[in-house]
């Protein structure tokens, strides 16, 4: 590559006559290599897409760059290559590729909703051009919903309620909540969540037995009787005559009493390991699949059953508390919610 810059300088001078000794400024100029270290005379390629922090939906990363051109022309063709490099949030390489053209599909794992740079330069015969200028992006989110609440927003649609900075969304009385709608429903998932502030037997001043979370067909939660009855109605209670009662109910497309697939999947629990103190933060994991579910608190296992009809309704609604029953928790304050497929 040293010959083809020489000779593309030799070929850019008018002047025929013997030059002169260079000075030893003129040495120094022609020698040292620039503060990128490059080595090939061209113009830096520069970043078309992604750029700006563009955000993924799928996870497919495709870079592509506008190409790169020598600053002095060559006798003989040239084919210039480009050598891509994404980085992490930690500045760590994690992808360093060198291609015949200036479209590239990262093949390295990345890690899902984070944010990257990348840079390009073309390269020939092992020189190496400038680097481009350094774009940025944002790998897809596989969650289906993810939702921190922490910083006064919800992805969901709220039902009264506050939020409190850096603390979540508290649920004021017993007809609010956050809605998460989810097209296409969910197989093999995780529902996890955080939530705090609440104590024993919360439901027992209103004789009700207060709901953690409900779920089911979004088209059944406009009322009392028709969440009730409908066939894929789910949630999570606690119950209000027992310190550290639970109880579930989980319909998987029917509303058979005796439990049968399709129908009522139904546990009542007098007493649980848990102990439920206000000061305390709970985190609930709730996973079901195509064979049944199980659910933990703080990773104690506390209620499980089988099915042979998956909970599969289409039209998936995820809903912190119960409005249509007005059994939310009073006070309760809920924070980090996400729900993942678990294949």
């Amino acid at each position: 590559m040293s010959a083809l810059v020489a000779g593309a300088i030799a070929c850019s001078s008018s002047n025929h006559s013997a030059p002169g000794a260079p000075t030893a400024s003129q040495t120094a100029s022609l020698t040292a290599l620039p503060a990128d270290g490059s080595t090939l005379k061209a113009e830096p390629a520069v970043p078309l897409s992604p750029v700006n922090d563009f955000k993924f939906s799928s996870p497919v990363v495709v870079l592509t760059a506008r190409a790169s051109t020598l600053q002095f022309p060559s006798t003989t063709p040239v084919t210039l290559q480009y050598r891509f490099q994404v980085f992490n949030t930690s500045g760590a390489v994690v992808e360093n590729a060198l291609v015949s053209n200036t479209t590239y599909t990262v093949t390295a794992t990345l890690a899902p909703n984070a944010r990257h740079t990348w840079r390009v330069r073309p390269e020939v015969q092992g020189e190496g051009g400038p680097w481009s200028t350094t774009a940025s992006f944002v790998t897809e989110d596989p969650a289906l919903i993810n939702d921190t609440l922490l910083d006064g927003t919800t992805k969901g649609s709220r039902i009264g309620g506050r939020f409190l900075a850096g603390q979540g969304w508290q649920s004021l009385g017993l007809s609010d909540g956050i809605d998460y709608d989810v097209p296409g429903g969910c197989v093999d998932c995780r529902l996890v969540f955080d939530a705090t502030n609440f104590g024993g037997q919360e439901g027992f001043p209103y004789a009700k037995d207060l709901k953690w979370v409900s779920m089911g067909d979004w088209n059944a939660f406009g009322s009392f009787n028709a969440f009730r009855d409908h066939p894929w109605k789910m949630h999570l209670v606690q119950r209000a005559d027992y310190p550290s009662g639970m109880e579930i109910i989980w319909r998987n497309g029917g509303t058979d009493a005796d439990g049968g697939d399709p129908g009522d999947h139904r546990i009542k629990l007098t007493s649980t390991p848990l102990t439920f103190s206000s000061s305390q933060v709970y985190h609930f994991q709730l996973d079901w699949t195509k064979y049944g579910y199980n659910i933990s608190v703080n990773g104690t296992p506390v209620l499980s059953d089988g099915w042979d009809h998956w909970f599969e309704t289409p039209n998936l609604r995820v809903e912190l508390g119960c409005v249509p029953r007005a059994d939310s928790f009073v006070g309760i304050i809920y924070r980090n919610v996400k729900l993942t497929k678990l294949n």
